[in-house]
Parts: structure tokens; C-alpha cells; sequence
């Protein structure tokens, strides 16, 4: 055992001089160098998303009339429609007046109704002034407005034979 001792302790004796060298050498290296540090980057927090629920709105309000007219020189019409607003539907009566109105007719029409800010805005007079020939199948376009400033935008589908040149003007009834 005396041996083993005598042996490390005469091992590590030859062997200090060697590892005092790689140690002044290790210091060496780092006074020569430099080493850089980056300078930290500036951490931006994630944006926080809040999700809401998706607003639902109702879409706007919309009509679909059916209406017939006769007429020689002064035409008379009538009719019903539905006027969808608010998510709701709604009946009305149309009755109405033209000049300038000659034979007989059906309409069906669909559209858009603007400015329409209320249900009790929405009866009234409407004025127009059309100017179209029927003969069988034709289609035709018409814009109106009350005296509450609501406008309706009709695409509609004619039948019959007639001929219209001139002012109509249509009362609305709510059901």
C-alpha cells in the first residue's frame, strides 16, 4: 500500500509542472481575446386578442309585391306584397293610380327598401314615374318614394299586354 502511495505521490510531482503550463497558457488566451456580448434584444409581449362575439344584425329590409293594373289613359292597380324588416315579415295592401296607363297587366316584383328607419315609416304614398311596354313577358325596374323619405327599388316581372308613360303613385297599407 506504501507502494501505491509513494507511486501517486511521485506521479503527480512529475506531472504538476505540466498542468501549471496549460493553466498560465489557459490565462494567456484570455487576456489576448475579447469576447463580445450581444446586447440583449428587446422582448415585445405578445398583443393580447380579446374575441367578442360576432355582431349579428339583421338584413336589410326587403319586399316581395304581386300586383295587377288595368288601365285606359288612367290606370287603377291593386295588390299585396310582404315586407321583411328586422328580422320580421309583414303584410301590406297596395292600391294605386297611373296616368298615362293603357291595358291590362300583372306584376310580381322584388326589392330593396331604404330609409326605412321605422315599421310606422314604412306606410304611405308612393310616387313614380315609369315608362315601359308589356306584350306577354317582360321585365322591367322601378324606384318609388313616400313622403317619409323610404325609398323602394323594384326588379320586377310583367305579364300581360300594356303600355305605361307616366306618374303612378301607389298607397301602402300595412296589414
Amino acid at each position: 500500500m506504501r507502494r501505491i502511495i509513494s507511486f501517486a505521490l511521485g506521479l503527480s510531482l512529475a506531472l504538476a509542472p505540466m498542468f501549471s503550463a496549460q493553466i498560465a497558457n489557459a490565462d494567456q488566451v484570455g487576456a489576448e481575446e475579447e469576447i463580445a456580448v450581444p446586447e440583449p434584444r428587446p422582448v415585445t409581449p405578445e398583443p393580447v386578442v380579446v374575441q367578442q362575439p360576432p355582431v349579428t344584425a339583421p338584413p336589410p329590409a326587403f319586399v316581395e309585391l304581386s300586383r295587377s293594373s288595368i288601365g285606359a289613359g288612367i290606370g287603377i292597380s291593386w295588390g299585396r306584397g310582404a315586407l321583411s324588416f328586422e328580422g320580421n315579415n309583414y303584410a301590406f295592401s297596395v292600391k294605386g293610380l297611373s296616368v298615362g296607363d293603357i291595358g291590362a297587366a300583372k306584376m310580381v316584383a322584388e326589392g330593396r327598401v331604404a330609409n326605412l328607419e321605422s315599421l310606422s315609416d314604412f306606410a304611405g304614398t308612393y310616387v313614380a314615374v315609369e315608362a315601359g311596354a308589356t306584350a306577354g313577358k317582360g321585365v322591367s325596374t322601378l324606384t318609388m318614394m313616400n313622403e317619409h323619405g323610404v325609398t323602394i327599388s323594384l326588379a320586377s316581372q310583367r305579364e300581360g299586354l300594356g303600355l305605361t308613360l307616366g306618374a303612378q303613385g301607389f298607397a301602402v297599407a300595412l296589414d
